[in-house]
């Protein structure tokens, strides 16, 4: 092995770290050769993406690109034409959105789909309605205000009379109060 062939493979190595630390173990999530339709019209053509713990991962692409199909397959909103979506090492291409939220995968739709004539207050607790994440609500709903200190303010008001980005901070704090593993939005 030349001394180009050792500075090569250590800049492969380094593209495999996470602030500095190299991923190691299985991936959190899996998606592997995902095809999927709507109808005739195929929308994803073979998928596959790998994502370890503590990685922060963006779909990027233009409209009609797949990146809502994506998630909604993911998250179990639509069934991929062939493909399979592994999570934490367990198979969650065919388990219905519930029990993937159950198994701690978060997601925000776009658009938030909030409950606009309940509270801020209301709208996070429903984020909790699991029982492990109902159990630590207080601490959660402690978290979620301590991150966006806005939404205590407003945790009394009305969702549907909220700004556009106090909306999206309700949706992510909803999100977190689940408790989740992994966030998708």
């Amino acid at each position: 092995m030349d001394s180009n062939e050792v500075s090569n493979q250590d800049e492969i190595d380094q593209s495999f770290t996470v602030n500095g630390n190299f991923l190691t173990g299985k991936p959190m999530l899996e998606v592997n050769h995902i095809d999927a339709f709507y109808g005739k019209v195929q929308a994803v053509w073979n998928v596959s993406l790998i994502i370890h713990q503590k990685e922060l991962v963006a779909l990027v692409g233009s409209n009609g690109a797949g990146k809502t199909t994506l998630l909604n397959i993911i998250f179990g909103l639509l069934r991929p034409a062939s493909g399979t979506v592994n999570f934490m090492g367990r198979r969650i291409d065919r388990l219905p959105p519930d029990r993937i939220g159950r198994l701690g995968i978060s997601y925000i739709p776009e658009g938030g789909r909030l409950f606009r004539e309940m509270t801020v207050c209301e709208n996070l607790e429903m984020g909790a309605y699991m029982d492990e994440a109902w159990k630590k609500r207080k601490e959660t709903l402690a978290h979620v205000y301590g991150l966006f200190p806005r939404l205590k303010e407003r945790k009394r008001q009305l969702v549907g009379t909220l700004s556009g980005g106090e909306r999206q901070m309700v949706a992510i704090g909803r999100a977190l109060m689940s408790r989740p593993k992994m966030c998708i939005f």
